[in-house]
C-alpha cells in the first residue's frame, strides 16, 4: 500500500514538474521589462489598429527573441492604459495561456510600406474562447466585458491617434451546429459596432480565415462554413477583406496557429489592409 501511494505521488509530482518545465520553456523569451513611451507622435501620425477576436488573435504561439525586439514606431496599449513599445506577447488577458500572436508581425510589415513619419498603435482586445454572441451581449468572459473593454480602450486611444482598422480573427467558438445559423448576422452586427465606436462608417476590417490544417478533420466542415460566411461578408461589404489561412500549421493542439504561422498571418493581414485601402484611395 505504501509503495502504491508513493508511486502515485511520484507520478503526480512528475506531471506537475513537466507542466512547470514546459511553461517555463514556453515563457523563457517573454520580455521582462515594459518600455513606456515618453514622447508620443503627433495624433495624425499615429495609426491605430484594434486586434480583436479570440485565441488565434490573442496568440498561443511560441515567443522567440526576434518577437521581443522593440521598434520606436510600433506602440501598444498596456493593461493600465499607457503607451509602450510593442513586444510579443501583446495580448493582455489569460496570462497563463497567452503567447505569440499576429499583431507585431502585422505592424512590422505595415511600417515597411508606409511613410517613415507614421507610427502604429496596436490596441489588443482579443479574448480566447469568445463567441460572437459573447461579444454582442457584452458578456463578462474570462474576466473581460468584451464590448465595453474594446470601447473603452479604443476611445482612450483615439485621443492620441487616428483609427485605421480592425484586425479580426474569430470563429472557432461559433463552429457548432447551434451557433452557425447566426454567425453571419452576429459578425455583421459586430463590424457595424466597431465602425460606430471608431466614428468611421467605412472603417477597414481585415478578417482572418480559420485554420484548415492538413490531416485535422475535427470541426473541418464547420470551419469551412465559418470561412464561407467570412468570404460572403467580404464580398458584400467593400470595407472588409478576407485573409486566407492556406499554408499555415498548428500547434500540437491542432487548433491554434504555431509561431511561424502567426507571423505569416500577421504579414498577410498587413498586405491585405494595404490592398484594401489602396483600392479605396484611403492610404493617407
Amino acid at each position: 500500500m505504501k509503495v502504491t501511494v508513493r508511486f502515485i505521488l511520484l507520478l503526480a509530482f512528475s506531471s506537475f514538474a513537466s507542466i512547470v518545465l514546459a511553461q517555463e520553456g514556453y515563457t523563457q523569451f517573454f520580455p521582462r521589462t515594459t518600455v513606456c513611451v515618453e514622447k508620443m507622435p503627433a495624433p495624425d501620425k499615429l495609426w491605430l489598429f484594434v486586434l480583436a477576436g479570440q485565441s488565434n488573435m490573442a496568440g498561443r504561439g511560441m515567443v522567440e527573441p526576434c518577437d521581443t525586439v522593440p521598434q520606436s514606431r510600433i506602440l501598444t496599449v498596456t493593461p493600465d492604459m499607457k503607451w509602450a513599445l510593442a513586444k510579443e506577447p501583446l495580448q493582455l488577458y489569460q496570462p497563463a495561456l497567452t503567447g505569440l500572436g499576429p499583431g507585431l508581425a502585422f505592424a512590422r510589415t505595415l511600417i515597411s510600406h508606409i511613410d517613415e513619419d507614421i507610427s502604429i498603435g496596436l490596441i489588443p482586445c482579443a479574448v480566447g474562447g469568445s463567441s460572437t454572441a459573447d461579444w454582442l451581449s457584452d458578456s463578462l468572459f474570462n474576466g473581460v466585458r468584451l464590448k465595453s473593454n474594446l470601447t473603452e480602450r479604443l476611445r482612450w486611444a483615439m485621443n492620441y491617434g487616428v483609427v485605421k482598422g480592425v484586425i479580426w480573427h474569430q470563429g472557432e467558438s461559433d463552429a457548432a451546429e447551434a451557433k452557425l445559423p447566426l454567425y453571419r448576422e452576429n459578425t455583421v452586427a459586430l463590424f457595424d459596432y466597431f465602425r460606430t465606436v471608431a466614428e468611421d462608417p467605412d472603417l477597414p476590417i481585415v478578417a482572418g480565415e480559420l485554420g484548415l490544417f492538413p490531416g485535422v478533420e475535427k470541426n473541418r466542415l464547420e470551419y469551412l462554413q465559418i470561412n464561407d460566411v467570412l468570404a460572403s461578408i467580404s464580398a458584400t461589404d467593400g470595407g472588409v477583406i478576407l485573409v486566407r489561412s492556406f499554408g499555415t500549421t498548428p500547434k500540437a493542439d491542432k487548433v491554434h496557429f504555431d509561431g511561424p504561422s502567426q507571423r505569416i498571418m500577421g504579414r498577410r493581414y498587413a498586405m491585405a489592409w494595404l490592398s484594401l485601402v489602396r483600392s479605396r484611395n484611403q492610404l493617407k
